[in-house]
């Protein structure tokens, strides 16, 4: 049990007001005042393992010289837990978050709400109900030829149950783990363009960011669209480069599979930053924002009266061993 993850709290980007014309030099200056400055930034990431914390901080513009993190410390932030009025966020000078000793559990519906600069500020949302993982069957292809001559695709299927009837949105990531034990191997090319949630996922971003693939080190969100109710199986792979690895000599390859049940809310955020980082690069869609033909991409934002997202998950996950399962490489 953690008394506070910082890292599971997502800071939104404290930007406003991003507009979009014929020119890249545009004068903010006259947003600033009372649609810029007084609004605040509150991002909170909740989870049935951690207690209740959420981040303050001041608005910033891009056009902005300074554009350095300024934490709000002199709110009185209050929270509800199913309709109850429960308590006062404290904060902590020390992390520079507003905490509780409250640790929220599944279904739970969380309210916290303040008061800054004269304006009403409340968020809500619900803490989904965990997804099992039931299963991950692994198998493997190569030698093959993919980025070298010496290639092997590993396949892995993770079987869970989306519940019936309901709207359900999920965050699935799978790494190494205990890498610093001799002998296992590090973590290839994740590869997500298999599996048919992923394939939908890349439609919708493609509506706006055309070329965007499912690919990424650190996991994609997915919603049920299509697989409501049903048990299914996702289906990832990992490339492993065989000619910058000595194969054989790997006695261990360990994987863990993180599947997050996540809120609407932290789902919605969580697109938009998928839009907005793949707007960023080198994309068709990131050509037209400097060029001045298209608008910047936001971030969503369910903070009523201020900016930035509370969203919350609950986490289940599973180990498994590749080499154990499957036996060593062999050339």
């Amino acid at each position: 049990m953690k008394k506070y993850d910082i890292t599971r709290i997502i800071a939104l980007p404290a930007a406003l007001l991003l507009f979009a014309g014929c020119y890249q030099d545009i004068d903010l200056d006259k947003y600033k005042g009372e649609n810029g400055e007084n609004l605040l930034s509150l991002n909170s990431v909740v989870n049935p393992d951690s207690t209740l914390a959420a981040v303050a901080t001041k608005t910033f513009f891009y056009s902005d010289p300074v554009q350095s993190r300024q934490y709000v410390r002199d709110l009185e932030i209050s929270y509800k837990i199913n309709g109850d009025i429960t308590g006062i966020l404290t904060f902590n000078p020390e992390t520079n978050m507003y905490e509780s000793s409250l640790i929220p559990s599944e279904g739970d519906v969380l309210e916290l709400t303040t008061e800054y600069r004269g304006q009403h500020i409340d968020c809500r949302d619900t803490i989904p109900n965990k997804v099992k993982i039931e299963s991950v069957d692994v198998s493997r292809q190569g030698p093959m030829s993919i980025y070298s001559e010496e290639d092997y695709l590993v396949t892995y299927q993770i079987t869970f149950s989306d519940p019936v009837a309901e709207d359900n949105f999920y965050f699935l990531s799978y790494g190494e783990y205990d890498i610093f034990e001799g002998g296992n191997l590090h973590f290839g090319v994740r590869d997500y363009t298999y599996e048919y949630v992923f394939q939908q996922l890349a439609r919708q971003i493609n509506s706006i960011v055309p070329g965007w693939e499912p690919y990424s080190y650190t996991g994609l969100p997915f919603s049920d669209y299509g697989i409501d109710g049903q048990t299914h199986t996702l289906i990832v792979k990992e490339i492993i480069q065989g000619d910058q690895l000595n194969l054989p000599a790997f006695s261990k390859m360990k994987r863990r599979f993180k599947l997050f049940s996540i809120s609407r809310a932290y789902y919605n955020y969580l697109l938009s930053r998928l839009y907005s980082n793949s707007a960023g690069d080198s994309s068709l869609h990131g050509g037209m924002i400097d060029l001045g033909f298209t608008e910047p991409l936001k971030s969503f934002s369910n903070i009523n009266g201020g900016v930035g997202i509370f969203a919350s998950y609950s986490l289940d996950e599973t180990d498994i061993d590749v080499i154990g399962i499957l036996g060593p490489f062999t050339k």
